[in-house]
């Protein structure tokens, strides 16, 4: 016999719903956050480490130190950049994937473009200042809610 979960504001039985996201949808849900993670694979290892992010022109761009464990694994023709939202006490929430390769940009314009937009200071200590690039490739997403 289960013990129901009785944290505030959870409805034990009530019907969830799962949504799958437009591509849209998941380009609105990338904008509404700062903070993701990158994903990629190092020595046979699967590595995801959280980055402070913008979207921009339909790529993920971040910022990371020129001689980190980052800069080392790109450019990686498999990464994948994740971004969520929980609401435990409901049971819901959604989640964001994006796929594709990853670069380091290099482009002068477009290094001027970057620097020039709003985006949080990476949390990590020391010089942040290599932008990566996300092409991204694949972009699905999905969300739990009360139905």
């Amino acid at each position: 016999m289960s013990i129901p979960n009785m944290a505030p504001g959870r409805i034990d039985g009530a019907r969830h719903v799962t949504t799958e996201y437009s591509e849209d949808q998941c380009w609105d849900l990338l904008r509404s956050h700062t903070t993701g993670r990158f994903g990629f694979v190092r020595d046979g290892r699967v590595m995801i480490l959280p980055v402070n992010y913008l979207v921009h022109n339909k790529a993920i761009y971040f910022r990371t130190s020129p001689d980190g464990i980052i800069s080392d694994a790109v450019p990686h023709q498999q990464s994948s950049f994740q971004v969520d939202d929980a609401r435990p006490a409901r049971s819901e929430g959604w989640s964001v994937l994006a796929s594709g390769p990853s670069s380091r940009v290099m482009e002068p314009e477009l290094l001027t473009d970057l620097w020039g937009q709003i985006m949080p200071e990476p949390w990590g200590g020391g010089a942040r200042n290599l932008f990566i690039r996300i092409d991204v490739a694949t972009l699905t997403g999905r969300g739990v809610h009360l139905g």
